[in-house]
């Protein structure tokens, strides 16, 4: 569900479910049926299929549609908006948790959560980590596990203490749009 309300612009394939998602195929195709049922996604074929008989005739089948259908929250969802803020404020309560996943990453001196995690789509990064001897496979690691779990990409800045200081110092625009704007320290091991 996060991945539809998270994205409600979005068509998603089979395939993308599954690999955006991280379940398995069989796992993605019950849920997609359910939530089908429920209306709250809505399926469009990519291809249609002809019959061998003739060029111009439909092909039924009465398997439900997977292998060239593409699937988008339903917009006329009655409560889309208020899953959305209850699955954003679910996410946000395990907040400390999401700091604990970065502890082995390296010296991580600064989380901020801006973006998507507080609800304002006008920031550049949803998070920025800063730090010492960081280890960038890591940290990628963990993103795209929470990427998995709330169902969008998200964008993210690493940057090491030196970078950090002088960009804060220098009012660099990047720096300044998360931190003077509204959001959200998990780890601030700077002030102090």
């Amino acid at each position: 569900m996060r991945l539809f309300l998270f994205n409600p612009n979005l068509y998603f394939s089979l395939s993308d479910v599954v690999k955006r998602t991280k379940i398995s195929t069989g796992a993605a195709k019950r849920e997609l049926g359910l939530l089908e049922e429920i209306s709250f996604v809505a399926v469009k074929k990519l291809v249609i299929s002809l019959s061998e008989n003739s060029p111009n005739k439909k092909k039924k089948s009465k398997k439900p549609p997977t292998k060239n259908s593409v699937w988008q929250v339903n917009p006329d969802f009655f409560f889309v908006e208020h899953l959305r803020s209850m699955f954003n404020a679910d996410f946000l309560a395990g907040r400390e948790d999401l700091a604990e996943r970065f502890k082995s990453c390296g010296k991580v001196k600064l989380i901020i959560l801006s973006g998507l995690f507080i609800q304002d789509g006008g920031t550049r990064a949803d998070i920025l980590i800063v730090g010492d001897d960081l280890r960038r496979a890591s940290i990628e690691s963990v993103i795209s596990v929470i990427e998995s779990e709330i169902g969008r990409e998200l964008t993210y800045a690493i940057l090491d203490t030196r970078e950090y200081l002088f960009r804060l110092t220098s009012s660099d625009r990047f720096v300044r749009d998360i931190v003077d704007f509204p959001h959200k320290c998990l780890v601030d091991k700077m002030s102090g």
